[in-house]
């Protein structure tokens, strides 16, 4: 039995440096596999983020109430502001029409 546990022993010392190369390029792969792994799911949790923020700052902007539209012009309850049609008309002269004046002058 002792002869068995020699031989044992010598075929571990023999295949000791082979073993150990394996277990070390073993514990490597699996290193790396997990370091790609996190990064991914950090690039994943980044990507969402991003996605959310931008959707919710969309929904947001779309929620502000531009003012440059006219829907949001309050309607002219008692007819203050001018409208287009006031605007292109011709403007009342407040004078006296010309042959008033040249009434008035030959009168003197």
């Amino acid at each position: 039995m002792s002869q068995q546990k020699v031989d044992k022993y010598k075929e571990f010392k023999k295949n000791r440096k082979e073993e150990l190369e394996k277990e070390r390029k073993s514990k490597k792969r699996t290193e790396t596999i997990w370091k790609v792994v996190g990064l991914v799911v950090a690039a994943g949790l980044v990507v969402a983020l991003a996605i959310t923020g931008w959707n919710s700052f969309s929904n947001w902007k779309q929620a502000q109430p531009i003012y440059t539209r006219d829907e949001l012009i309050i309607g002219d309850i008692a007819g203050i502001s001018e409208t287009e049609e006031e605007t292109t008309e011709a403007p009342e002269s407040t004078e006296a029409p010309e042959s008033a004046e040249a009434e008035s002058t030959a009168a003197n």
